[in-house]
């Protein structure tokens, strides 16, 4: 049995720029891996045909989800395939923004392509993991990005954009609907023709934020246009970007269309940033802290 542990990602920035003619939005967006949360596949080859998903975790569609899309878009391009026994333990919770599902089919993708006789190359199996997911084709390169389009114009970033910078993430038992974010926020933008940028840390709150964001080697600022929406649906993530922000963070969003917050202490605010982490670790959430 072989252990392959899939990583998540967070939105440092996320700005939607278009609507395509089937509904799906552009985006432009900093993606930045991280180790914690992750997932774990454990994977065994039964020499019978097809993928068996086992899971534990309540909720999880054991016949439809992103690994047997993975595994059946792979298998329309590589007649090879072996047969799978994969027992996910998940530890990415769903519905947080941080490409849980995504990761995991990246991951099984990987796995396969090294040990098919004829592998895909990068861009062929860029191409399939499109089809099984927007961020997918990230996680195959698992490396800092600006990510465009719906996930499929992917451009690395020098990784030591960041250096030094502390990151604390905090994952709420909050499960934020993707649909519901997007639809809310077209809903807002017919209305008004903009989104407020009420709660948006780079329109308000914190004059620190763009003097902190001025030596970080990026274009994008940590803005978000879903935050304002999934904040009016869920005011505890408000509650939980305010509480960093007082407690010395640089920078506060959330990540993806939620319910996960990411918060960035520049590197003279560390002990600032392990008081945060430790602060917001309880019973109804999960607090992850890193160094950049």
């Amino acid at each position: 049995m072989r252990v392959v542990v899939a990583g998540c990602k967070v939105n440092l920035g996320l700005r939607i720029t278009g609507v395509r003619e089937n509904g799906y939005h552009e985006l432009d967006s900093l993606f930045w891996p991280l180790p914690r949360p992750c997932d774990r596949l454990h994977i065994r080859e039964t020499g019978t045909a097809g993928l068996t998903v086992l899971c534990g975790t309540p909720g999880i569609d054991l016949e439809n989800n992103t690994l047997t899309k993975a595994y059946a878009a792979l298998a329309k391009r590589v007649p090879d395939l072996p047969g799978l026994e994969v027992r996910l333990n998940k530890g990415i919770p769903a519905g947080a923004g941080l490409g849980g599902g995504s990761s995991d089919a990246a991951a099984l993708l990987r796995w396969l392509n090294s040990r098919v006789s004829s592998p895909l190359d990068d861009q062929a199996l860029a191409e399939v993991a499109l089809t099984v997911g927007a961020d997918t084709p990230f996680f195959l390169i698992n490396k800092p990005c600006r990510v465009r389009g719906i996930g499929e114009l992917i451009e690395p970033c020098r990784d030591d954009a960041l250096a030094g910078i502390h990151l604390v993430l905090v994952c709420s038992q909050i499960h934020a609907s993707t649909p519901q974010a997007y639809a809310d926020y077209d809903a807002a933008l017919k209305a008004s023709d903009t989104v407020s940028g009420q709660n948006c840390l780079t329109k308000t709150e914190s004059k620190a934020n763009g003097t902190f964001l001025s030596g970080v080697r990026t274009e994008l600022s940590i803005h978000n246009d879903l935050e304002d929406v999934v904040f009016s649906r869920h005011p505890q993530l408000a509650e939980i970007k305010a509480n960093l922000l007082r407690l010395g963070a640089g920078a506060v969003a959330m990540s993806g269309s939620g319910s996960s917050i990411v918060a960035l202490f520049a590197h003279e605010f560390h002990v600032e940033s392990q008081a945060a982490a430790a602060m917001l670790q309880g019973e109804n959430r999960r607090v992850y802290a890193h160094v950049l």
